[in-house]
């Protein structure tokens, strides 16, 4: 029987895992849990954008914020090259080679999360350094704090918002019924969430079963307060490649 592996990414980023998933043997199933909505370009952002010289690095927390934090600062003005960009994971980093043909100067070697981006040599001796991290409304606060600890001078470019789709759930139940998903694929605590939401609680019994593939031991950790008692296998990172290593490895995939 052809493993189905259910993918909780917003449908319009889906689309590569998908064939790739499809590729190594499997049967795609999206269920996107996450939706992504670029922000309005609001006057705060304006001005921002409009002081990015005074920035000595600029973060970029996920492709999400690199596609829309990006078309937000070519409407106003362009990067500054003296500015050091960073990214957290090799996802980012492959975003801002698409969008300007050049690799960012800081990206972590392992631990493709906050932690691992503060452990690189670049994040250690920011003190007076301004920082601006480019991301979506909301979400953690550690890597903020921890570079101010350090002294750097923090702020925010919000250029996105998650939001939880509506969805019809009538196929994600039968399939939890008949024990008909070999995997979940989640890359984000948002989009754990939301799937916990959007389950019907008659099957959430089911749901608690299914094995899930995650990036990073805070979503394991979540995972486990959140009831789960099923295998949780980590991917070394977010991308398509890692995910689909991690399948194969635990024969999720052959």
């Amino acid at each position: 029987m052809t493993p189905r592996i259910m993918i909780t990414r917003p449908a319009h980023q889906a689309g590569p895992l998908s064939q790739a998933i499809t590729k190594a043997g499997g049967e795609a199933f999206l269920f996107p849990t996450l939706e992504i909505i670029p922000s309005q370009l609001t006057e705060e952002n304006i001005d921002t954008i409009q002081q990015l010289k005074q920035f000595d690095i600029i973060i970029f927390i996920s492709p999400n914020a690199v596609e829309y934090g990006l078309q937000q600062i070519k409407q106003q003005t362009t990067l500054p090259e003296k500015t050091l960009l960073a990214t957290i994971g090799q996802g980012s980093a492959n975003a801002v080679f698409q969008q300007l043909g050049k690799q960012p100067d800081i990206v972590p070697q392992e631990n493709f999360n906050s932690e691992g981006l503060l452990a690189t040599p670049a994040m250690q001796n920011v003190s007076n350094k301004r920082i601006l991290i480019v991301r979506g409304d909301g979400g953690r606060e550690h890597l903020k704090q921890t570079l101010e600890q350090r002294g750097a001078h923090v702020a925010y470019l919000n250029v996105y918002q998650r939001t939880k789709p509506a969805i019809s759930t009538s196929d994600f139940e039968q399939y939890l019924q008949n024990n008909q998903i070999a995997a979940i694929v989640i890359t984000s605590a948002t989009s754990l969430k939301n799937l916990l939401e959007i389950t019907p609680a008659n099957v959430t019994p089911q749901l608690l079963q299914v094995p899930l593939l995650l990036i990073n031991q805070r979503i394991v950790d979540i995972a486990k307060a959140a009831g789960f008692i099923s295998d949780l296998f980590v991917a070394a990172e977010a991308s398509d490649d890692a995910i689909i290593e991690t399948l194969k490895k635990y024969t999720l995939l052959s």
